[in-house]
């Protein structure tokens, strides 16, 4: 994020209050009602942000206002501050130290989450956590559920979305099944099994590429990106892969990367809890420690493509 060249003050803590509760709800209004202000109140401090940042915060979607990039950036560092400062009080001490129930889908809890939650379990070894996976979209935020990780477009009803990063597809497959049918480049796909997600469709990227392959209609379906990268492992073909994924298996030498290209994909990953209900300390602090960790991994491309 551009640094401002303005010399002025820190932002107040009601300013950095804003901010957070505007980016939760991505309404003005409802940020407003939360914090006891009146609409304008939000607006004149997320305007004074954007003048010591030099950039914009928030772009108006439809009815919703969306944080951008820059401010999801300065959003992780004013989370921070305010769990310190909400930290330094014996009441929030106690309330941090309670238990969190995450709704995910087991795909993502099992190829991404969970090898990473330890990270997390460090910074708040006086918490439990408790992870709840369902393929069901109706499930995410069944009863006892404090927050979920949804993949898709962000519009669902009776819960607040905060977006948390998007996500990139290229093909992959086990390295004998590339030295085998000698993948070289993205033509030679015409004589490889293309193993099939019910809800990602291979067209997009075989577009990108500049072929006039059909989307594949015959073969392996599943409806779980696990069971995708699992199949491409055991050599039964290629797969189109969520970057995130695969990218511990690329890592170890489990699938190949084919090709350089990739294309992003429509939809994304986000947090969700239902609407009228506030994450708490420990929630809050979880959000500021998934964003970090989606950062880290926005780009992980794993091992080199195959040579040409």
């Amino acid at each position: 994020m551009k640094k401002s060249n303005r010399t002025a003050g820190l932002p107040s803590l009601q300013t950095l209050q804003a901010l957070d509760a505007a980016a939760r709800h991505g309404s003005y209004t409802a940020a407003a009602a939360e914090l006891g202000l009146t609409h304008g109140a939000i607006s004149h401090r997320i305007r004074e942000l954007e003048q010591r940042a030099g950039l914009p915060l928030f772009e108006r979607q439809g009815r919703l206002m969306r944080p951008t990039r820059d401010a999801m950036a300065l959003l992780a560092v004013a989370r921070q501050a305010l769990l310190l400062l909400e930290g330094a009080f014996p009441a929030e001490r106690n309330a941090r130290a309670g238990r969190l129930v995450i709704g995910v889908h087991p795909a993502l809890a099992t190829r991404w989450l969970v090898p990473r939650l330890g990270g997390f379990i460090v910074r708040r070894p006086e918490a439990t956590l408790e992870v709840r996976s369902t393929a069901e979209l109706g499930d995410f935020l069944a009863t006892g559920v404090d927050i979920a990780i949804r993949y898709g477009g962000g519009r669902w009803p009776d819960v607040q979305a905060e977006y948390l990063a998007g996500e990139q597809l290229f093909p992959v497959c086990a390295p004998e099944y590339a030295a085998r049918l000698a993948l070289h480049e993205p033509a030679d796909l015409a004589r490889c099994t293309l193993l099939r997600h019910a809800w990602q469709p291979w067209l997009p990227w075989l577009q990108a590429a500049g072929l006039t392959l059909a989307e594949p209609h015959s073969g392996l379906l599943v409806s779980d990106s696990s069971m995708l990268i699992s199949a491409a492992e055991a050599g039964e073909g290629v797969a189109l892969a969520k970057a995130r994924y695969a990218e511990s298996a690329l890592a170890e030498g489990r699938l190949r990367r084919l090709f350089e290209l990739s294309v992003e994909d429509v939809h994304g990953y986000y947090a969700i809890w239902p609407t009228g209900r506030q994450p708490d300390v420990l929630a809050s602090a979880f959000l500021v420690w998934l964003h970090q960790q989606f950062d880290t991994s926005r780009h992980p491309d794993g091992a080199a493509p195959c040579p040409h």
